[in-house]
Formats: C-alpha cells, structure tokens, sequence
C-alpha cells in the first residue's frame, strides 16, 4: 500500500494540522497524496508564500514557530519531514555531481543506501564512472532519493 503524504503545519512538537489543499487556493489542481505530486506542488512557492495562502484562506492561524512539514504514516506512526520550497535548494543530482571524487563522500551514500534499500548497489560501492552512478541513483524510489538529500545536505 502506497503511503499518503500531507502538507501541515506542526502546532506543536508531534503535533499536526494536516492542510486539505482542496481548499488551498494556490493549490488548484492538486489532489494527488503522493510526495512527489506534494513536492512538485511546494517546489513552486517560497514557504512564506504558503504560510501566507493557509492564513488568507482562514485554514489556520499560524505563526513563525509553526514549521511547515509533510507527515506520512510508517509503522503505525506519524512520521514527519521537511517541506521542499523555493527557499531550499533541491539539486541532489547536481550536489553528487560536485562532489563525485570524494570517496568519503560516495561511501557516505553507499552506507546510507545499503540500510534503506534492498538490492543491487554494487555500482555505488565502486562506481566504473559517473553516468553510472548516477543512473543507479536515479533507479531509487523518490522517497529514498528524498531521504538521501536531506541526509547529505545536514551533514
């Protein structure tokens, strides 16, 4: 069963007020639950934009405090993760690019990978060239490629 993903704003540590964005007026369209439906969604305003619409359109009364954040169920919890915006730079591709010849830096990934994925990850480990690697990477789950950027880039 595939997860379904939310906007919301967190009121409060571990607690959610998922946004319905039928009634998001800069929403539109969107009516799919899955993140990459929701990040193709956010990637299109800055964060203020959208603190902004959720208060015009009397869906919340929020404040700076109140982060925004995409919440999903996993093993019978809720689970949270950071909204992609404007603000954040999204270029996971272009990050590994940069940083391909530093091993630490492939192994980093290769170690991350190897305890999220079930699967072939031989041409991470010792990659022939950077096309290659590049297409495994791309052959991730976008839920696991997600993870992976917000690892690297907290690191």
């Amino acid at each position: 069963m595939e997860n379904k993903y939310y906007l919301a704003v967190e009121i409060k540590p571990n607690n959610y007020f998922p946004i319905n964005l039928g009634e998001l007026s800069i929403a539109k369209d969107v009516v799919n639950y899955d993140i990459l439906s929701l990040d193709n969604f956010t990637l299109k305003f800055r964060e203020e934009e959208i603190r902004k619409a959720i208060i015009d359109d009397n869906l919340l009364d929020i404040d700076d405090k109140m982060p925004l954040v995409v919440i999903y169920y996993e093993k019978n919890d809720v689970r949270k993760t950071d909204v992609l915006t404007k603000d954040k730079l999204y270029d996971l591709k272009g990050f590994i690019k940069d940083n391909f010849n530093d091993k630490n830096f492939r192994n980093k990934i290769y170690n991350f990978l190897n305890n999220k994925v079930d699967g072939e990850l031989d041409g991470l480990k010792n990659p022939v060239n950077e096309e290659e690697y590049m297409r495994v990477i791309n052959s991730l789950p976008y839920m696991v490629r997600r993870k992976l950027y917000f690892y690297l880039y907290e690191k």
